[in-house]
């Protein structure tokens, strides 16, 4: 066995199971603990270890919408830094280019190029269904590095051409376990029934077992992906959900207000980080702000380079550190409000060679701490601002500072919010896991069946005419039947921790996503689009919200239908910091029985 950093992306073990050379292969136990199927070839080098985080990450890859060769990169990195050896692929031999890409001279230079250089895949996947023929030739080349082979059954997944299922159908009976799996996972998303006899089989058979090092436990991961798989097609669960664990739903008696909120932080009355009233700060972004990656989980205040800084309160400097030790755009520092306390404000993107203070140092609220830095991301010229949130703080054994937003600062300044939220007309209708709008009857009503996702354009701003990226902390929801108890959930209630800013997009719509909806739109306020039906209603954003839904066809205990056809009233609502609300209703029927009115489109 060849060790590997022990901390190197969250292993603690630096070994790695023996390379799978047959599918019909008898499973045995290795010196590691893992079990896996046994190979006459020990000349090869290992492949990377199933069941560790990097390497579940790439099969966890091909469950996405889109492929992300940068993740692809990064956990290349890991896995070298493992241990695993870079294969020598500059000598593989190269296959006939397919006959699609030989007629194609820049199609055939891409995926040439995907046989060393895992970004080229962007560019396969962006050729669409022409680079099939090529893409199959990369998964069946054994020669290849396996990150190339399971990148290139990723894309086969994604690009879900109909010519990608007998090459992935072929994938499956490949000697390694990684392939076996990514070829299952794009399968699934390709959700062509004609493969489900093939499926089946690979999650009752399949010989490949690993032991878990955190359990003990044994477990047959081609079969469990096989499984996922079946389920994706099944449309039972969507691509980026696979694996997850639907958790149990929370109810409100009452949604028409938001529930109390009492952070317990010890924050007092902090002044503002710059001269002026609350219009004076420029507050971009706010706390709650979703991207299409991450929730911002702080405040964003747009000034020009070399404003003075104030400290918000009294404190203790408790630690100077960066994110980016080649930048010192990206320099922050922590100010505890108690001394060695793991809670306050921490401050980032101010010039260090302006700094007032040192680690240890008292400061007083109000005081210069230095001044914005001329921002800058590498080379690329960024907007000039103050990045400001509120923190636990800890030092790691290796000196690293890591910090976890805990509330939204907003709820301590002294500011006026004079205009409430807005939540865009209509309220869409979408069947859950797609795109696809249901469509209205001659009146208008929009008619619903099945599982479905109810989505919201929401925007928020403090005043009339700001411009600036905010989204609201707390959302409900509320459907309403003649038949049938009131549903009603907390969506969102992002007042304290977010928890994990980066699930933000199981809540939210990508701007891909949205953008039919806002053509035409005015550029602010900003309009985020919120699937308000993903959620258990606990109000915060968790992986396992996928797996929710406006679930029509519902049955209780008794089997009778949970949700009779016929009409429903359905409101979502929207409060801001300050307690403004607004709300938007839409009258749907429910049509899962009976049979569709005429007239309906």
């Amino acid at each position: 066995m060849r060790p590997g950093p022990a901390s190197f992306c969250g292993t603690t073990n630096g070994s790695f199971a023996p390379r799978i050379t047959a599918m019909t292969a008898k499973p045995s136990l290795n010196h590691s603990g893992e079990i896996g199927e046994q190979s006459p070839d020990t000349s090869r080098p290992a492949g990377p270890r199933p069941g560790h985080a990097g390497y579940e990450a790439i099969l966890k890859h091909g469950r996405s919408v889109m492929t992300r060769s940068a993740d692809l990169v990064v956990i290349g990195v890991c896995l070298l830094a493992m241990g695993t050896p870079p294969p020598a692929v500059a000598d593989a031999p190269r296959h006939a280019a397919s006959t699609t890409a030989a007629g194609n001279p820049l199609l055939k230079a891409t995926l040439d190029r995907c046989r060393t250089d895992l970004q080229a895949f962007d560019e396969a996947l962006a050729a669409g269904e022409d680079a099939v023929d090529g893409l199959a030739e990369l998964v069946h080349d054994r020669n290849l590095a396996l990150l190339h082979r399971y990148a290139a059954a990723n894309v086969l997944g994604d690009i879900g051409s109909p010519k990608a299922v007998k090459p992935l159908l072929k994938a499956l009976r490949d000697p390694d376990q990684g392939v076996r799996r990514c070829a299952a996972a794009a399968l699934g998303r390709l959700r062509d029934p004609s493969v489900r006899p093939a499926l089946e089989k690979l999650a009752k058979e399949d010989p490949f077992v690993f032991r878990d090092p955190k359990t003990g436990k044994l477990r047959y991961l081609v079969r469990e992906d096989a499984r996922e798989a079946l389920d994706v097609l099944s449309g039972r669960v969507t691509p980026g959900s696979a694996g997850l664990r639907k958790m149990k739903e929370t109810f409100l008696e009452k949604a028409w207000k938001p529930p109390t909120s009492k952070p317990a932080v010890p924050v007092r009355h902090p002044v503002w980080p710059f001269k002026g009233d609350f219009k004076a700060q420029n507050i971009w972004n706010n706390y709650q702000q979703p991207t299409d990656l991450y929730i911002h989980a702080g405040l964003d205040f747009i000034q020009n380079a070399g404003t003075e800084v104030l400290a918000v309160e009294d404190g203790h400097v408790a630690a100077i550190s960066t994110n980016y030790l080649e930048w010192k755009t990206h320099q922050f520092f922590v100010v505890t409000t108690e001394k060695d306390g793991k809670m306050g404000w921490c401050y980032t993107h101010v010039d260090p060679d302006t700094y007032t203070f040192k680690v240890g140092d008292k400061v007083r609220q109000g005081q210069v701490l230095g001044k914005i830095v001329d921002f800058y991301v590498g080379k690329n010229k960024g907007a000039d601002h103050l990045h400001l949130h509120y923190v636990e703080y800890k030092k790691t054994d290796d000196g690293k500072i890591e910090v976890e937003s805990l509330v939204d600062p907003l709820l301590f300044f002294d500011w006026q919010d004079t205009a409430p939220p807005q939540i865009d007309k209509p309220l869409r209708f979408v069947r859950k896991g797609t795109m696809d709008e249901f469509t209205a009857d001659q009146e208008g009503v929009v008619i619903v069946s099945g599982r479905v996702e109810i989505v919201a354009g929401i925007s928020d701003t403090a005043y009339a005419g700001q411009a600036c990226n905010w989204m609201v902390p707390v959302v409900t929801l509320e459907i309403a039947g003649e038949k049938s108890t009131p549903w009603r959930k907390l969506v969102l209630d992002q007042r304290g921790d977010v928890r994990d800013p980066q699930v933000a997009s199981t809540l939210y719509l990508s701007g891909k996503d949205a953008e039919p909806w806002m053509k035409g739109r005015p550029r602010f306020p900003s309009v985020y689009w919120m699937k308000v039906t993903s959620t258990d209603g606990n109000g915060v954003i968790e992986p396992s919200d996928r797996l929710q839904a406006w679930d029509t066809a519902e049955r209780d205990e008794a089997g009778r239908p949970r949700f009779p056809d016929g009409l429903y009233k359905v409101i979502v609502r929207a409060w801001d910091l300050q307690g403004n609300q607004t709300s938007r209703t839409a009258t749907v029927r429910l049509a899962n029985q009976a049979q569709r009115p005429e007239g309906a489109n």
